[in-house]
């Protein structure tokens, strides 16, 4: 292999869709972000393709010998014609002359006299006669050619309107060298297209992982449930860093941007939005869901609040302590009968506990055995168990 098959560029290439297997070794260990690996695999590709039209492009096979004898023979046999066609005339020298200027006219028979005077007539075409004789004659005619200034000035407009594109000089290797170096670079841009497709991969599979991280998601997709706790299953119970994220609003935009549902237990349902965006499937908006605020002389009965967060009908927002309690023990008695029967909701069902009474570490247990097989989760804003 010649090391000139690639420019630098290349070599750069050849680094860096190396680099992309490399950073999905390493990507768990050091929390390496999803994005790097595509980013490495397109800058990889750009440089490929600029060898390739800027480097590979130039490389050209070198003579071979053969070629260079023939020229050498052809140049020796002119010679050779030159030598015996002077010994034919008079070898006739003036003071003047070079060494190399003995062929003269001196001495040369009539056919080859007229047969030299035709050549040097011709060396000046008829046309290019008149055009001489018209420009003498014609020198001060006052046309628009003089008014712009001559030939000149025509010329120079020419040359700096059109100019010359420089093209780089071609390399030069052997027939086995080019065909290396055309192999290497066709395999260099067969592996960047891999390293484009296995960094989309590592993209959606850092995504996955990441989405049920309450520190590491970003950007909420509406994505099956199932297929977010494959990667990482969502913990049963979470407790809100401080500081958080986002505001308690923010939070519940953000679980049903990716599909989710929830219930919040908080002091004032009024501030709350009565209604939140949410996306398909194919990320379009589509009928925001209804977030119903629950009172303690509402006719909504706990199972049908029940029913409707297992199949992701509405949310709820309670602001009642006294209602939240009940909820609460309603919600675990439910709970029990679903995990008799294995049941499992299609969604992620969140119970946000906004409020200031504190939550028994007993209770939090039992509800975590229960909530986990049912795909229900205790999202705690404010972490004071006793």
């Amino acid at each position: 292999m010649n090391l000139n098959s690639f420019s630098i560029l290349g070599y750069f290439s050849v680094l860096l869709w190396l680099a992309v297997p490399v950073v999905w070794l390493l990507a768990r260990r050091f929390k390496l972000p999803g994005w790097l690996a595509l980013a490495l695999a397109c800058t990889a590709f750009v440089f490929a393709k600029f060898n390739s039209s800027s480097h590979v492009d130039r490389i050209e096979v070198k003579k071979v010998e053969q070629d260079v004898n023939q020229l050498e023979v052809a140049a020796a046999k002119r010679k050779a014609v030159e030598a015996a066609r002077g010994g034919e005339v008079a070898d006739i020298r003036f003071a003047e002359d070079g060494n190399d200027d003995f062929i003269d006219k001196a001495g040369m028979e009539d056919a080859d006299k007229k047969y030299i005077d035709s050549i040097e007539k011709a060396a000046d075409p008829e046309w290019k006669g008149k055009k001489k004789k018209r420009g003498e004659t014609e020198k001060e005619s006052g046309d628009l050619e003089d008014e712009l200034g001559g030939e000149e000035v025509i010329s120079g407009v020419k040359s700096d309107t059109l100019p010359v594109k420089e093209e780089r000089d071609p390399i030069f290797m052997s027939q086995d060298h080019v065909n290396v170096a055309q192999r290497l670079d066709s395999l260099n841009l067969d592996a960047c297209r891999w390293a484009i497709v296995l960094g989309f991969i590592i993209l959606i599979l850092d995504y996955l992982i990441r989405v049920n991280s309450y520190d590491r998601s970003y950007f909420p997709l509406p994505l099956p449930a199932s297929w977010r706790n494959a990667f990482t299953p969502a913990p049963t119970t979470f407790h809100r860093p401080t500081p958080a994220r986002r505001t308690i609003g923010q939070e519940l935009a953000w679980l049903v941007r990716r599909g989710d549902i929830f219930i919040c237990f908080t002091k004032d349902a009024s501030e709350l939005p009565t209604d939140l965006p949410r996306f398909d499937k194919f990320g379009k908006l589509s009928k925001p869901i209804d977030v119903l605020h629950v009172k303690d002389n509402d006719r909504i009965s706990d199972e049908l609040i029940f029913e409707s967060l297992w199949y992701g009908r509405s949310c709820f927002a309670v602001d009642s302590i006294d209602r939240i309690n009940q909820l609460f023990g309603s919600i675990y008695s439910q709970l029990q009968q679903r995990q008799a029967s294995r049941a499992r909701s299609r969604f992620n069902v969140h119970i946000i506990w906004n409020i200031d009474q504190a939550l028994h570490e007993d209770d939090i247990a039992d509800f975590e055995a229960l909530a986990g097989p049912a795909g229900f989760s205790l999202f705690i804003c404010k972490d004071n168990p006793i």
